[in-house]
C-alpha cells in the first residue's frame, strides 16, 4: 500500500482536538478542552471552559480567590466547564455510547452530566 503508515490514532487525534479547543479559553489560570465522539468516530460536540455565551469576559471576575472573601468575586460561580459546553454544543446528536476526550480529569458535576447524557 502506498499510503502513509505512521499517522495519528483516532484517540490521539480526538485528544489533540480537545487540547486545541482548550486554547480558545480566556481563563488566565486553567485552559480545558473537551471533545465528544460517537461510535463511528464522528465528533458530536466540542467545548472549552469559559463564561456563558453573552457574558462579557471583561465584566466578570477571573480570580481564583476573593480579596474580601466573597465567592461572587471569583470565577467559580460563573465559569462553564469544557465538558458541559461540549454537551450543550452537541446540537441534539445522540451521544449514547460516545467517548469524551478531556484535557483534565472531570469534576464530579461534569462526570454526572456525562453519565446522564449517555
Amino acid at each position: 500500500c502506498p499510503c502513509r503508515c505512521s499517522y495519528l490514532s483516532w484517540d490521539d487525534y480526538f485528544m489533540a482536538v480537545a487540547f486545541l479547543s482548550a486554547q480558545r479559553s480566556k481563563d488566565p489560570n486553567k485552559q480545558v478542552g473537551a471533545c465528544i465522539v460517537d461510535r463511528n468516530n464522528v465528533i458530536c460536540g466540542i467545548g472549552y471552559n469559559g463564561f456563558p455565551r453573552g457574558c462579557p469576559d471583561s465584566k466578570l471576575p477571573w480570580a481564583k480567590k476573593s480579596r474580601r472573601g466573597d465567592p461572587l468575586d471569583t470565577k467559580y460561580p460563573y465559569v462553564c466547564h469544557a465538558e458541559m459546553n461540549a454537551i450543550l454544543n452537541k446540537n441534539g446528536a445522540s451521544v449514547e455510547g460516545a467517548k469524551v476526550f478531556v484535557t483534565m480529569f472531570p469534576c464530579n458535576e461534569c462526570a454526572k452530566l456525562m453519565i446522564q447524557v449517555g
